[in-house]
C-alpha cells in the first residue's frame, strides 16, 4: 500500500515538479495552492505526510503547522516545511509549532526523498509502539499476572458470552468458585513469591482437571477471580448429584502437597457451585452469589463442598427485598451525594470534586455502591437515580465558589451505560444546569471505558451533543476495557482517568508505572488533561507529580464527603498547603 502525501504549494511549477517526482515514487499525492486549500485535502484524505512551503498566500505553512495541531484528528500527521529561507529564528518557529523537519530550497531530490522516509519510518515505529502498548495494557488489564488466566473483570465478558450459548437440554452451565483457604497463612510462613509460586502450580492443576478439547470448544472457562479465588464455569451435565462428584474430585486432587522451597505445603481448598439450568442472572449478580456460596463453603457444616442454585442461597430473598426498596429509595430521599477531591497535582490545590451516590437504607444502613448500583441497572432504576445525582451535584456545585471562596469549581458525574443509552439524558443535563445555574463547563460528564465502546456511532453522537451544550467530558476507568486508540481519538473527550488498579501498585510494580506513564502521555498528545484515581500515599504524588499527571483523586487528600463538610475540609486543606 502507498503512503499518501498532501503538498501545500503556491509556486505552480514547483508544486507540478514535487507531484511528478513523489508519483514517479509511488507515492500517492495531492497538491493545493495555498495552505487553505492543503488544509482541506488533509481533512478529506487524511495523509501519512505533509509537504508545506512556508510562505504562500492565504495560510502560511506556520499556520497550517499550529491548524493541524491544534485537531486531534491530524495532530499526529509528520509535516516537513520547506523555505527559501534559512533563517535560524524561522526554522525555530516552526519546529516549536509542531513542524517536524526542515528543507532549504533549492535542495537535492534525495535530500527530500531520505527527509520523508525517516519521517515515514519514524511514525510507522511510533504507531507499532502504540500498538505493542495497547495490546500490553489489554493483557495486563484482563489477565492475572501470575497464573496468566482471565481475570475477575474479564472472567465476567467471559462469562456473559458463554451463558449466551446453550448446548441442549442435557448440556448447560455451572459456576464453580474454588478457593485457596489458608493462602494468608502461606504468605505469612513462605512470603510473596513461594506464594505466588504455589498459586501458580494450583493454576496448573486445575487445568488439567479439564481435557483440552473442553477449553478449545468453550465448554470450559478458568479465570483467577482474586488472590485467593479461581472461578470455572463449565458446560456440561446439569446433575446435582455428578457437580458433587466433580468437585470432590477437583479439591481431592487440588489439595495434593505443594513442593515450594524444598519442602511440602498442603494447601486447604473449599468450592462452591451454581447450577444455572434457569438462570436470569447478570454476570456481576451472579459473581456476587458465587462469593456468598463459597464463604458458607468453609462453614464447618458444609465440609467445604456446597451446590445452590442461585434461588437457593441464603442472601437471595435479601436481595429482592432490596430490589423492592431501592424503588423506593429516591422517593423516601435515602440517596445521598458524596463528594470526593480533585487535586493539582502540582500544586495541591482543589480544583473539583467527583460526586459519588451512596444509598442510606433505613435498615441496613449504608449499602455499598457494589451492591445496590449493579441492581439498579438490572432493574432499570439507575436512569431516575442518575438524574437526581445529576441535580443534587449541580445544585451543589453551583454554590460552592461562595461556599469555598473560589473562582470556579467543577464537578464530575458518572453516568453509567443505562443513563448514557437512555434517550433523556440530554434533557436531564440540561434541566440540571439550567434549575442550579451552574456553568456548562463546570459540569464533566464520565462515562467508562466499557460504555464508550458498547456502541462507538452512539458514544460518538452522544459526545458531540454534550459537547455542543459547552459540557466537560471524561473516561473513567481508562485501561480496563476493551478501548480502540483509533476511537478514542475521534471522541471529543477533554479527561482521561487513570483507574486505580494502575495507581495501587504504581510505585513498587513497573508494567503499572508504564502504564501510567504510556496514558499519560497518550491523553496529552491527544490535548486530553488526566486525572489519577485511588492515590492514598505520598509517594504516589510525588510519582505522578514527575509523570506529569494533571490531577489526583484519593484518600490521601480527601475521602468522600457530604456536602456539609466540604467547607470545613477546603480550610484544613489550605491550611495544610500554607495559603
Amino acid at each position: 500500500m502507498s503512503h499518501r502525501l498532501v503538498i501545500a504549494e503556491d509556486e505552480d511549477d514547483i508544486r507540478n515538479n514535487l507531484q511528478r517526482l513523489l508519483r514517479m515514487e509511488g507515492f500517492e499525492v495531492w497538491a493545493g495552492a495555498h495552505g487553505q486549500a492543503a488544509l482541506d485535502l488533509i481533512r478529506q484524505h487524511r495523509p501519512d505526510l505533509v509537504l508545506s512551503d512556508v510562505m504562500m498566500p492565504e495560510m502560511t505553512g506556520h499556520q497550517l503547522v499550529q491548524a493541524l495541531r491544534e485537531d486531534p484528528a491530524t495532530a499526529h500527521i509528520p509535516v516537513i516545511l520547506l523555505t527559501a529561507r534559512a533563517d535560524r529564528s524561522d526554522i525555530r518557529e516552526g519546529m516549536n509549532l509542531g513542524a517536524d523537519d526542515y528543507l532549504t530550497k533549492p535542495f537535492q531530490r534525495t535530500e527530500l526523498l531520505d527527509s520523508i522516509r525517516s519521517r515515514l519510518d519514524k511514525m510507522a515505529a511510533q504507531q507499532d509502539a502504540a500498538r505493542k502498548l495497547a495490546a500490553q495494557t489489554h493483557r495486563l488489564s484482563h489477565y492475572d499476572t501470575v497464573t496468566d488466566l482471565p481475570n475477575r473483570s474479564h472472567f465476567m465478558l467471559l462469562l456473559n458470552d458463554s451463558l449466551k450459548t446453550r448446548n441442549g437440554d442435557e448440556v448447560t452451565p455451572h459456576l464453580w468458585g474454588i478457593r485457596i483457604d489458608n493462602l494468608s497463612q502461606m504468605a505469612q510462613a513462605l512470603g510473596h513469591t513461594a506464594t505466588n509460586e504455589g498459586v501458580r502450580h494450583l493454576a496448573e492443576r486445575l487445568q488439567t482437571l479439564f481435557p483440552e478439547r473442553f477449553r478449545e470448544h468453550g465448554r470450559c472457562v478458568l479465570a483467577r477471580l482474586s488472590d485467593d479465588l479461581f472461578g470455572v464455569l463449565l458446560h456440561s451435565r446439569n446433575d446435582e448429584a455428578a457437580v458433587r462428584e466433580w468437585g470432590a474430585h477437583a479439591l481431592k486432587a487440588l489439595s495434593e502437597p505443594l513442593l515450594l522451597g524444598g519442602e511440602p505445603h498442603f494447601p486447604v481448598m473449599s468450592a462452591a457451585a451454581l447450577l444455572l439450568s434457569s438462570n436470569t442472572w447478570p454476570p456481576e449478580a451472579l459473581l456476587g452469589h458465587l462469593d456468598v456460596a463459597v464463604t458458607k463453603a468453609r462453614e464447618p457444616s458444609a465440609q467445604r463442598l456446597v451446590v445452590h442454585t442461585p434461588a437457593s442461597l441464603a442472601d437471595a430473598s435479601e436481595a429482592f427485598r432490596l430490589h423492592n426498596d431501592l424503588h423506593l429509595a429516591t422517593q423516601r430521599n435515602e440517596l445521598r451525594a458524596l463528594y470526593q477531591p480533585q487535586i493539582d497535582t502540582a500544586t495541591g490545590q482543589l480544583r473539583g470534586f467527583e460526586a459519588l451516590m451512596r444509598w442510606q437504607h433505613p435498615r441496613l444502613g449504608m449499602v455499598s455502591p457494589a451492591r445496590f448500583i449493579p441492581m439498579a441497572e438490572d432493574n432499570g432504576q439507575i436512569v431516575d437515580m442518575g438524574a437526581w445525582m445529576l441535580r443534587q451535584a449541580c445544585t451543589s456545585a453551583s454554590q460552592w465558589p461562595t461556599r469555598l471562596g473560589m473562582d470556579r469549581v467543577r464537578v464530575a458525574v458518572n453516568v453509567s451505560l443505562s443513563q448514557f443509552c437512555d434517550p433523556h439524558l440530554l434533557q436531564h443535563v440540561r434541566e440540571a444546569l439550567d434549575a442550579s445555574g451552574l456553568p456548562a463547563d463546570c459540569l464533566e460528564v464520565e462515562i467508562t471505558e466499557g460504555t464508550a465502546m458498547r456502541d462507538v456511532n452512539l458514544t460518538l453522537q452522544v459526545l458531540l451533543q454534550l459537547k455542543a451544550m459547552g459540557v466537560q467530558l471524561a473516561i473513567d476507568d481508562f485501561g480496563t476495557g476493551y478501548s480502540s486508540l483509533a476511537y478514542l481519538k475521534r471522541f471529543p473527550l477533554d479527561v482521561l482517568k487513570i483507574d486505580q488498579s494502575f495507581v495501587r501498585q504504581l510505585c513498587n510494580d513497573p508494567d503499572d508505572r508504564a502504564i501510567a506513564g504510556a496514558v499519560i502521555g497518550l491523553a496529552h498528545n491527544l490535548g486530553m488533561k488526566v486525572i489519577a484515581e485511588g492515590v492514598e500515599q505520598d509517594e504516589q504524588h510525588a510519582l505522578l507529580r514527575d509523570m506529569g499527571c494533571d490531577e489526583i483523586q484519593g484518600y490521601l487528600h480527601g475521602k468522600p464527603m457530604d456536602d456539609d463538610a466540604l467547607p470545613d475540609w477546603h480550610a484544613a486543606h489550605r491550611k495544610k498547603l500554607g495559603l
